[in-house]
């Protein structure tokens, strides 16, 4: 009864027709959410995949299993998973149609969004966006953020929360658990639309089709005035002159997690930090200046001029990261967090040495891509883009992934950085490619990468992004062969 009350206060008299249409059948919920719970607990993969699947047949109307199948084919990589998301959509519209729930109009965000991984706001900013595109009904989003919790970036949230319904007070918190627990969007992995759910890359995809179509600009917010002045202030203190312009490096590296060399299992996405020293020592040299960004896990970079160690200065900070990322000429990133950052501000990103290419699909078109290329340790041949680009490879999320399939990846080499750099000093600089650049392979790549794309589920994806001019023309024999 106290539920109800506190519901119809919120929400209106509709709050108590469904509250009482969520006790429809309050035990079957009830042993669904138990069954989920020791689905979660089994360890073996294989065993949990199949135990998923068994309680899809079970309880085939109910959203939750079939959305911990395609967390366990994503697990495995499945290449079905995309359809497995859009299904598990489409039961989740019907769901909450038939429970009443869809008539309260709002949908609650998991707080790990932010009070995880700091890359974890590139789901925010995907819903955020594909509400104002009118790509799924825009209901209200509440965030129930108890006293406990540690925003990952204060500063960076204060640009998502004008968006969100926030709660902090802990009574009115309890009173809404009963509807977080049915209505907590699946943003860790993808994002329900009108019809189906698209795993979080594709997503972005869809969205930037449909801004392209309607002229819209790509940045989501514009920097704060507090946070601008207080990092022109800061610049000034390093040295920068006033019409310094700025380049931001993220490479990632083990230790964020208290992970080391020997234990981390996340290689696919680690690389050397002085790999890049090439492509730093470029941008000084066309006057500008580098902000190596991370923590203080990471390897110092060596001393030179107009490169700040941002990892390793005392004015590291939120609002800093921020500031650097969305005032920046361009980003130089990896497969982590930060590079996410720059793009809600529209602000170009290199993504380098990405094993995982289904985040190609992410990229806008001021972005450049670099891809790590895949070698089969058999005969040490390459993948082909094709087979790269195409599912299950591009899923492979794991060192597991990539060693039980027989691959290795290969870095990006000091030269093809400098290069890639090169070329974004020059789109950034005049919005045209290098001279050099050999438009009809350009157009070859992304006719692949299209093609591959409908093979994540059947949608149409564009591919946006330019890969790096140099590099395709130094691997251009890996367009051969059909997507």
């Amino acid at each position: 009864m106290r539920f109800r009350k506190k519901l119809k206060r919120l929400f209106g008299s509709s709050a108590i027709r469904v509250s009482q249409s969520i006790g429809y059948d309050i035990k079957r919920i009830s042993d669904c959410s138990a069954e989920i719970a020791h689905l979660k607990s089994i360890k073996d993969i294989p065993q949990r995949l199949s135990a998923a699947r068994e309680l899809v047949r079970k309880y085939p109307d109910h959203p939750m299993p079939h959305y911990q199948l395609a967390l366990c084919m994503h697990i495995t990589c499945e290449p079905q998973v995309f359809r497995q998301f859009d299904l598990y959509g489409e039961v989740r519209r019907q769901w909450l149609i038939q429970t009443g729930l869809d008539e309260l109009g709002l949908e609650f965000i998991w707080p790990g969004m932010v009070v995880g991984s700091v890359g974890n706001h590139y789901a925010l900013e995907g819903l955020l966006n594909a509400n104002r595109l009118d790509l799924r009904p825009e209901k209200r989003p509440f965030l129930l953020l108890s006293h406990d919790l540690q925003l990952r970036n204060e500063a960076l949230f204060e640009y998502f929360e004008p968006y969100l319904t926030v709660i902090r007070n802990e009574e009115a918190i309890e009173s809404l658990r009963e509807l977080q627990s049915n209505l907590t969007l699946p943003l860790g992995a993808c994002l329900t639309m009108h019809e189906g759910a698209l795993y979080l890359d594709l997503a972005a995809n869809w969205v930037d089709q449909t801004r392209k179509d309607k002229g819209l600009d790509g940045s989501l917010f514009r920097l704060k005035d507090n946070h601008f002045e207080k990092g022109v202030l800061a610049l000034r203190q390093l040295g920068l002159p006033e019409d310094a312009w700025y380049v931001t490096l993220h490479v990632r590296q083990p230790g964020y997690r208290g992970e080391n060399s020997n234990t981390t299992t996340e290689n696919w996405r680690n690389v050397n930090p002085m790999d890049y020293l090439k492509a730093v020592k470029l941008i000084v040299k066309e006057g500008g200046w580098v902000f190596r960004m991370g923590d203080p896990s990471m390897t110092p970079l060596p001393r030179m001029p107009q490169v700040i160690d941002y990892a390793h200065n005392s004015i590291r900070s939120d609002w800093m990261d921020v500031f650097l990322a969305a005032s920046c000429r361009f980003c130089i990133g990896t497969a982590s967090g930060f590079f996410r950052i720059p793009r809600y501000f529209g602000v170009p990103v290199i993504l380098t040495n990405l094993a995982q290419t289904v985040q190609y699909f992410s990229l806008r078109e001021v972005d450049l891509f670099l891809p790590r290329l895949l070698r089969r340790r058999s005969n040490k041949t390459y993948l082909s883009f094709s087979e790269l680009m195409s599912p299950p490879t591009s899923m492979f999320w794991s060192k597991k992934a990539f060693a039980d399939s027989g691959l290795q990846w290969v870095d990006n080499s000091p030269e093809v950085l400098e290069a890639a750099t090169r070329e974004m000093l020059q789109l950034t600089a005049s919005g045209t490619p290098p001279s050099h650049s050999d438009e009809d392979l350009q157009k070859r790549f992304k006719a692949i990468a299209e093609e591959c794309g409908m093979k994540h589920g059947g949608r149409t994806v564009r591919a946006f992004a330019n890969i790096s001019y140099d590099f395709l023309s130094r691997h251009s024999d890996l367009l051969e062969g059909e997507a």
